[in-house]
């Protein structure tokens, strides 16, 4: 199902992150977590692509992997990172024949090596013009990232939230966010959008659940996403118990979510990083709680 159809139809998804395996020991470990996870009511799914779409080929397979064996609709990352146009359209032409009708338009990070993003000659410059050509090829409903805590080339906040409400306007019927720790940026952001866009966007939270500390602050400092000092002074002393630190993390991230869809989140996208226990645990914990339906 078509994203934009199923947003008309649902007030709250859920939704999780895998990303492509790397060979086939890592495939059989995502098999099993898709498996593991689509019984639990997902909405939809989503599948990453790599930096300077060094994944393109992989990220395809696994979305038509999904899409065939589970029946659950999936969505497959495009970015504009080392691509013409006109290669966007022939990989455009090849989803819409497999019968992917959704797709994440990111800009995308830099190659490796490489410190900025830098335009391929003949393709997207931003993310926005990826949703344009998407919009204009047809077929597909596109969603866009966004960034509570704004993104990192990005002047500012409001500037940032400018651009994503611009991305919206274009044909983006929603966004996922960055993963982030603080509510009130999120709750900061949607405000700010409702006044941009005069409605009430559809801004799905993108969740990372906290079991190691230490790849915790790794991951943060990679993407550009702040820890909030709460997180470091509950985890911190417990870092290298594994046992103590993934429960606090998981008990952490679950009264997140909780606050998260108190203050109104059209539901949640977890990043189930390949793994399914997880994942598991915050949906479970969150049903029982009556979080979700």
């Amino acid at each position: 199902m078509r994203l934009d159809d199923l947003f008309r139809r649902q007030a709250r998804t859920l939704s999780f992150e895998f990303f492509p395996p790397k060979n086939d020991r890592t495939w059989y470990t995502l098999e099993d977590a898709i498996d593991q996870l689509a019984p639990l009511g997902a909405d939809f799914v989503s599948v990453t692509y790599g930096a300077g779409g060094s994944t393109r080929a992989k990220t395809r397979e696994v979305v038509e992997h999904i899409h065939a064996k589970t029946g659950v609709s999936a969505m497959a990352h495009l970015t504009c990172v080392n691509a013409t146009r006109g290669e966007l359209q022939t990989l455009l032409d090849e989803y819409a024949g497999a019968g992917i009708e959704n797709l994440l338009a990111l800009r995308g990070d830099p190659p490796k090596g490489q410190e900025r993003f830098t335009p391929t000659d003949g393709g997207c410059a931003h993310a926005v013009d990826l949703i344009d050509l998407i919009r204009d090829r047809g077929g597909f409903a596109s969603l866009c990232a966004a960034f509570p805590e704004r993104h990192p080339d990005a002047a500012s906040r409001e500037a940032d939230w400018a651009h994503l409400a611009q991305k919206l306007r274009r044909g983006a019927s929603g966004a996922i966010t960055q993963c982030f720790f603080d509510p009130n940026a999120y709750v900061e952001m949607l405000a700010h959008l409702t006044r941009l866009t005069g409605s009430h966007p559809r801004i799905i939270p993108g969740i990372l659940p906290i079991t190691d500390y230490h790849a915790l602050v790794r991951f943060c400092e990679r993407c550009g996403a702040s820890v909030p000092q709460s997180v470091h002074a509950a985890l911190a002393p417990l870092a290298d118990d594994k046992v103590a630190v993934r429960k606090a993390g998981m008990a952490w991230t679950v009264a997140f979510c909780r606050e998260l869809l108190e203050a109104g989140a059209p539901g949640l996208h977890i990043y189930a990083l390949n793994r399914s226990t997880a994942a598991a645990e915050i949906v479970t914990a969150l049903r029982l709680s009556g979080h979700l339906d």
